[in-house]
């Protein structure tokens, strides 16, 4: 008896080495396949998101106008004198667009020597809708101003020296001092 149950003793120690064998390889396999699954997508990842080439054009740049400014700038540039245009593109209809008359006076002023820098807001902008009106009312406080219509504002020192409203003024006050200054 006590030879068969040093047999039995025997076959269960082989049988528990044997599973032990058995959970090592099993373990051992769960590792490498794990270890597999994460470099396939650590690769796969690299290449979705891989960074794009920088382009050498410059078409994704973005370009910011310091010309253009909002109402509440109006009296606080740097400059000492300037002018500033105000403008509304829903006043126009397709037939007299006088934004394109403005932008070809204030190319052709800019090119005079000692002009005086010109800025322009967009009164469509919802930043300058507060002072939007039925009447133009100017001040040197601009939350007394009022605009009805297109506007051309000559600042100087931080106060309103001249304004012109409507197109006709506007054009007008652009052609003579574009025009005074190539005279002279």
């Amino acid at each position: 008896m006590k030879k068969a149950r040093i047999k039995k003793q025997e076959q269960k120690k082989k049988i528990e080495q044997v599973k032990d064998e058995y959970s090592f390889k099993k373990l051992f396999t769960i590792l490498i396949v794990l270890v597999l699954v994460f470099t396939v997508f650590y690769f796969i990842t690299t290449l979705v998101a891989k960074p794009k080439k920088q382009s050498t054009s410059n078409n994704d740049t973005a370009v910011v106008d310091s010309t253009k400014i909002t109402m509440n700038q109006l009296l606080n540039r740097k400059e000492n004198e300037y002018y500033v245009i105000a403008t509304k593109a829903s006043l126009y209809d397709k037939k007299t667009n006088y934004i394109d008359i403005y932008n070809k006076y204030i190319s052709d002023y800019k090119k005079v020597e000692e002009s005086i820098p010109v800025y322009t807001i967009n009164l469509d902008d919802a930043l300058n809708k507060a002072y939007i009106g039925d009447t133009t009312n100017i001040s040197d406080s601009l939350e007394e101003i009022k605009i009805s219509d297109e506007i051309l504002f000559r600042i100087k020192n931080g106060k309103v020296k001249e304004y012109f409203v409507g197109n006709e003024d506007i054009v007008s006050e652009f052609s003579n001092v574009t025009n005074k200054n190539y005279n002279e």
